[in-house]
């Protein structure tokens, strides 16, 4: 029995041991299902937050990282497991934070926002901050650290922005000798910038000064003044605070100063809460009037007493008197002038200007002032001088001359004409301005109203000029334009009147119009006088121009009319490859459609409209080796425009380089896909304007950038060039294409036969194809002439070792006509139109497996 309950004992002793056991097992199972949720959470939260969480061991090294995309951004794919902040690959970490850091390290010491950045492989550069403490152990032993990062690559982005702005402000407010301010009514703080430092000679501006040491430091006639004004501003009953007053500068000496400013807040019941402005420094200003009013002051003394020189003559205008000052000024002595006459000292001219004034201003023996008018020194230089006098009479009332004052103000009209051409010519050329052009046009309008006559107005640009700038640079452009205003005024007569109106935009004014057909004479022999090369910074340069012509008072009543029809006529004749035209009412409508397409065009980049074609090339009958790039617009309302209609705008506005460079980064990025993809190896041509080309270095380097961006192997580019764009600045030229071809790009010269290159030319050029044109196609089965040419130039590209390739083929006797002469690669609708990257890919798939078939 005993024992029978001993192991009854026994048995509910190990029941119970169980019941525990399970009890505890569960909890703990629990409470590590609760700690890995906690865990679970406590991820989630850092992979969203800006912030990340680290440990290291006690040498320092990372045991542990958690915080998903800012430490993925800061990292990447570096391994930093085992390793110390500051040796991870592209970590930086400046010098002396990194000695002071490790100092607090091996004191065991927290540190705070410890700064550490990292460029990654594309030259991104990520800027992060770490702060941490040290863990130990339940004993006190010290096992590393535990610490927190955070992205701050914005903020400190944006304090390099604001430190910069800070930097440029000071520097237009040094540049302008100006100084910020800013003023807080509750606490009569003052805050001064830099420019103190500069306008009272201290070392440093304090970064607040008290109101009352403000005006404290003024000088005591201006104090009262200026607070008056001061605290005019701040009542609201003045709109601004302006005051010049004197300072005392660190020296102790006054210096005059300008403030002005307003009140910049206020708060609820309208008192001043803050108030802002600039101060300037106007001592030198004070100065120079200081001295002004001295000199003026003398002059009216000498004024009062004898004149700048004074004078008399009789009634025929012989001198009798002459003050001493008059030899100073003429440089003739008294006694050579006493007695002659005014008129044998005046230019060839001016005794008409002088009799004609005075018959607008009255008779002889009438009181005169400021006759202005030229007069000859002994030098035989000219001053120009201003006459004032009175009449004198004898005894019997008669008048028998006059005594007056004469003053030499030939500087006065040297201003005046200096001021004259800086209103009414341009600045480049010394061409009437708009402003000239037209009051002038306004006045020869009247007269041909009045005289029932006829004028013309003749707008005149120059082709292509925005390629000279492109390729040679401004100073050669500007140098042209030069060049051309002078070639110009030199075929005018002299009732005509040339001016420029910015740009390459001549204008000309031509009175006395008999018939239209002199404007249409005219218009010729401009043209035939540009067609003559200049020679600009040793180079000969050839320009042509378009020259639009309106007629008054046929096509308009005044300047703004006339110069708004003259334009449209211009840019008709542009755009039609016509030498000049007339203004017709119907040109009026286009010219508003091209302003209305060139604005579309200006934002069809930024909203995605444009979009790339692809037009297969073939070698032989059917075998697809490459396609054509071709750039299309998706207009809104106009639907697909192709780029005859839109890239000649492109490169008159100056936006051909944007849509080259979309053009070339999309196509290479769509080859380079296609390089992965395609099996054999398709090549990809892409057309370059004069205006990319004329980079040089930049485009040969946006050329490797493009490349290496997007992996694609340079042989699968081909850049075509059209003569014209080639022989634009050939030298310039031929060395881009030569170091593009370095690549592996290959080069072919597009519309071969339409331009002026030469064969001397075509040795130099590291060319790969030659493409014909397609209007020698058209009639290539029956045109003998067509064939000959077709012919030649297959031949001299056999002869270069370079391919030969034809556009535009359209039917299959073209093809065979072509292949039988030569020509082994061609592109055309035969085969296929400009399709999108799906159909061109469908179609190459399609080829590649009718090969297989065969």
């Amino acid at each position: 029995m005993l024992a029978d309950a001993l192991l009854l004992v026994a048995a509910i002793t190990a029941c119970l041991v169980y019941i525990v056991m399970a009890f505890l097992g569960g909890r703990r199972e629990r409470e590590l299902a609760e700690a890995r949720a906690h865990e679970e959470r406590l991820r989630g939260l850092t992979e969203l937050s800006a912030d990340w969480f680290w440990e290291t061991d006690a040498e320092h090294r990372i045991t542990w990282l958690s915080g998903g995309g800012p430490v993925a951004t800061l990292f990447g794919d570096t391994p930093t497991y085992g390793k110390r902040f500051w040796e991870i690959p592209r970590v930086e970490v400046d010098a002396g934070a990194l000695e002071a850091h490790r100092e607090r390290l091996a004191k065991e010491l927290p540190f705070f926002d410890l700064e550490i950045s990292r460029t990654d492989e594309r030259g991104a550069r990520q800027v992060h901050i770490v702060s941490g403490q040290s863990r130990r152990t339940a004993d006190g032993g010290f096992v590393g650290y535990r610490g927190v990062g955070r992205d701050v690559t914005e903020q400190r982005r944006a304090e390099r922005g604001l430190q910069h702005a800070k930097e440029r402000l000071e520097m237009a407010l040094d540049g302008g000798n100006l100084a910020e301010w800013h003023y807080e009514a509750a606490t009569d703080e003052l805050y001064a910038g830099d420019g103190w430092v500069r306008f009272l000679g201290h070392q440093i501006s304090p970064p607040y000064t008290q109101g009352a040491q403000f005006f404290a430091s003024i000088h005591p006639d201006d104090a009262a003044p200026a607070r008056q004004a001061w605290l005019r501003a701040l009542r609201g009953e003045a709109p601004q605070y302006e005051i010049e007053f004197r300072a005392r500068t660190h020296d102790g000496s006054w210096k005059w100063l300008h403030a002005r400013g307003r009140v910049t807040e206020r708060g609820p019941d309208g008192r001043a809460l803050r108030m802002s402005g600039m101060v300037a420094d106007i001592d030198m200003r004070k100065s120079v009037e200081v001295a002004v009013g001295e000199a003026d002051q003398r002059f009216r003394d000498v004024a009062s007493g004898s004149g700048e020189y004074v004078w008399e003559a009789d009634a025929e205008w012989r001198f009798t008197y002459l003050s001493e000052r008059a030899e100073t000024i003429l440089g003739y002595t008294r006694a050579e002038l006493l007695g002659r006459p005014l008129w044998e000292f005046l230019p060839l001219g001016e005794d008409r200007a002088i009799r004609d004034w005075f018959a607008n201003h009255g008779s002889d023996g009438r009181p005169f002032r400021d006759l202005v008018h030229r007069m000859m020194t002994k030098s035989g230089g000219v001053i120009w001088q201003s006459l004032s006098g009175v009449p004198l009479q004898d005894a019997t009332e008669r008048w028998t001359g006059y005594r007056g004052t004469a003053a030499d103000v030939t500087s006065r009209k040297q201003a005046e004409a200096r001021i004259e051409q800086l209103t009414t010519r341009d600045a480049l050329t010394g061409l009437a301005n708009r402003a000239l052009l037209t009051e002038r046009t306004t006045a020869a309008i009247g007269d041909a109203a009045r005289n029932r006559s006829q004028l013309a107005l003749l707008v005149i640009d120059l082709d292509r000029f925005k390629l000279v700038n492109d390729s040679l640079g401004h100073a050669a452009g500007d140098a042209l334009l030069r060049a051309v205003a002078e070639r110009l005024q030199n075929a005018l007569r002299r009732e005509d009147l040339l001016g420029r109106l910015g740009g390459d935009d001549f204008v000309l004014l031509w009175n006395g119009l008999k018939l239209r057909e002199e404007a249409a004479t005219l218009g010729e022999r401009l043209l035939s006088i540009l067609a003559r090369p200049f020679t600009i910074e040793g180079r000969s340069l050839s320009v042509s121009a378009s020259i639009g012509i309106a007629l008054y008072p046929r096509d308009g009543r005044d300047f703004a009319e006339l110069f708004k029809h003259a334009d449209a006529a211009m840019y008709s004749a542009k755009e039609s490859g016509a030498a000049f035209r007339f203004f017709h009412p119907a040109l009026e409508a286009r010219v508003t459609e091209r302003l209305r397409v060139e604005n579309d065009l200006r934002g069809a980049l930024t909203r995605s409209e444009l979009l790339l074609h692809w037009q297969p090339v073939l070698c032989g009958r059917s075998t697809i080796v490459g396609a054509e790039a071709l750039v299309r617009w998706q207009h809104p309302e106009r639907g697909l425009i192709g780029p005859e209609d839109f890239v000649p705008l492109a490169e008159d506005s100056g936006l051909i380089r944007a849509i080259g460079e979309w053009t070339l980064e999309r196509a290479a990025s769509q080859a380079g896909a296609w390089q992965r993809e395609l099996p054999g190896s398709p090549w990809f041509a892409v057309n370059v304007s004069a205006a990319e080309l004329a980079q040089g270095d930049a485009f040969v380097q946006k050329v490797t950038d493009t490349l290496q961006a997007h992996g694609l192997d340079g042989r699968r580019i081909e850049i075509e060039v059209t003569e014209r764009v080639l022989m634009s600045n050939f030298e310039d030229n031929a060395e881009t294409l030569r170091r593009i071809g370095e690549l592996g790009v290959r080069f072919a010269i597009d519309d071969f036969g339409t331009g002026y290159s030469s064969l001397a030319y075509l040795r130099r050029l590291p060319i790969d194809k030659l493409k014909i044109d397609r209007m020698f196609l058209r009639s290539l089965e029956s045109n003998a002439a067509d064939q000959a040419i077709v012919r030649t130039i297959a031949s001299l590209a056999d002869t270069l070792g370079v391919a030969v390739a034809a556009e535009g083929v359209e039917s299959p006797a073209q093809l065979e006509r072509l292949l039988a002469l030569g020509c082994d690669q061609w592109q055309g609708h035969l085969f296929s139109t400009p399709v999108d990257a799906a159909g061109f890919a469908a179609l190459f798939d399609e080829e590649q497996k009718s090969v297989r078939r065969t």
